[in-house]
């Protein structure tokens, strides 16, 4: 009986961690996306060094980040949305309002999967 009560513990709190993970994951990318399209709002504007303030903030919450993203998220998606970040780095220094839209796109994308991949569906466990 205690052997079945301590797996149950150890499930309820793999759920709650789980949870809280979670959360913390979609405020964490939200407000990354905010900072990204605030900073997309500018490079539209032709106000480019707006645009690479809002965007180095973005970059610098990212990079602060990294104890939380190397436990948490897989490494190569930590890799691939660093590279979109100085992707989109070069396209804005550059004032080339066309590539970094596509840019923008590129890396808010790659945000939205970290929280899409972590959640848990039904489908990802059977």
């Amino acid at each position: 009986m205690k052997r079945e009560l301590t797996a149950g513990i150890v499930l309820l709190l793999l759920a709650v961690g789980s949870w809280l993970n979670l959360n913390y994951l979609r405020n964490f990318t939200g407000s990354l996306t905010e900072t990204l399209e605030l900073s997309r709002a500018y490079c539209e504007s032709e106000q480019y060094e707006l645009a690479e303030s809002e965007l180095e903030k973005a970059s610098d919450t990212w990079l602060a980040a990294d104890g939380y993203t190397h436990i948490f998220i897989r490494h190569s998606e930590i890799d691939s949305t660093t590279d979109a970040f100085f992707e989109l780095m070069s396209d804005v220094r550059s004032q080339d309002a066309q590539s970094a839209a596509g840019s923008y796109e590129k890396l808010l994308a790659h945000l939205s999967s970290l929280y899409t991949m972590e959640r848990v569906t039904l489908g990802s466990i059977f």
